[in-house]
């Protein structure tokens, strides 16, 4: 096909050769003014019809391609959306998992703290019988007896 420019050209040659032709008719009496001036008319509606066509095919051609790229990112969008729904659906399951670790250890803490106050409190039993225990060993070795 083509290019724009080319066929300017072209037409512009054949469009220069055309009114030549006519103008030696004319100037040799083989045909009327008016039946050049019509045929000329013709002419120049059939060259704009011809690039109307041409016009109209390739913006055509343009439109099928931007479909086609169209369709491609389409393509590429739904397999985008297809691996974001697999990376959430693995989110979810983490998240899932990240809750149940974050209550064993709160549970684990929990249990760890209670031991630790279980101990403290022994703590502080034992340390009340060693200091009455203390105490009596005092009282003891004050008594003389």
């Amino acid at each position: 096909m083509f290019s724009p420019r080319r066929l300017a050209a072209t037409a512009a040659i054949l469009g220069v050769l055309a009114v030549a032709v006519l103008a030696l008719l004319v100037l040799a009496d083989l045909l009327t003014l008016g039946a050049a001036a019509t045929s000329g008319a013709f002419a120049i509606t059939l060259a704009g019809l011809a690039l109307l066509v041409l016009t109209v095919r390739r913006i055509d051609g343009k439109a099928q391609r931007i479909d086609l790229r169209v369709k491609k990112h389409e393509a590429e969008l739904a397999k985008t959306a297809t691996a974001l729904k697999r990376i959430e659906s693995r989110l979810d399951r983490l998240t899932e998992a990240v809750e149940q670790s974050a209550k064993r250890r709160e549970d684990d803490l929990g249990a760890i703290l209670a031991s630790l106050g279980e101990d403290r409190v022994n703590a502080m039993t034992r340390a009340r019988e060693v200091e009455e225990l203390r105490e009596e060993i005092r009282a003891l070795a004050k008594d003389p007896a």
